[in-house]
């Protein structure tokens, strides 16, 4: 557990460094900045993904790792990577369909709510 959230913690910095990076460096605006970061996550658990550092990462660190923008990425290149033979933008839209699915209505609930 301590684990988990030492390295939840740990990314939760690194995103708010990315942050504040893009923010100071390219003078964006706070919410331009959001998205560049989450890009940036991304992009990140895409590239972690085929060299399985993200999931050595996902063993040590158990639910640490359940951030959902790197979640999905993490979903999509390794269904991506398993069905490069197959025909990839099927079976990467089968797979993170589902999720995309529960983040929406856990949102539409969740703005309900506010």
């Amino acid at each position: 557990m301590l684990k988990a959230f030492l390295v939840g913690g740990f990314i939760a910095v690194v995103a708010q460094a990315f942050r504040d990076m893009y923010i100071i460096l390219f003078h964006m605006g706070e919410a331009e900045a959001v998205r560049w970061m989450n890009g940036t996550l991304m992009v990140c658990a895409a590239i972690f993904t085929p060299i399985r550092f993200y999931r050595r990462l996902t063993q040590f660190a158990g639910a640490g790792m359940i951030v959902p923008m790197m979640s999905l990425a993490n979903i999509w290149s390794a269904s991506a990577l398993e069905y490069r033979n197959e025909g990839v933008a099927e079976h990467m839209l089968s797979v993170g369909g589902s999720v995309i699915v529960t983040l929406v209505v856990a949102s539409y609930v969740a703005a309900l709510f506010l």
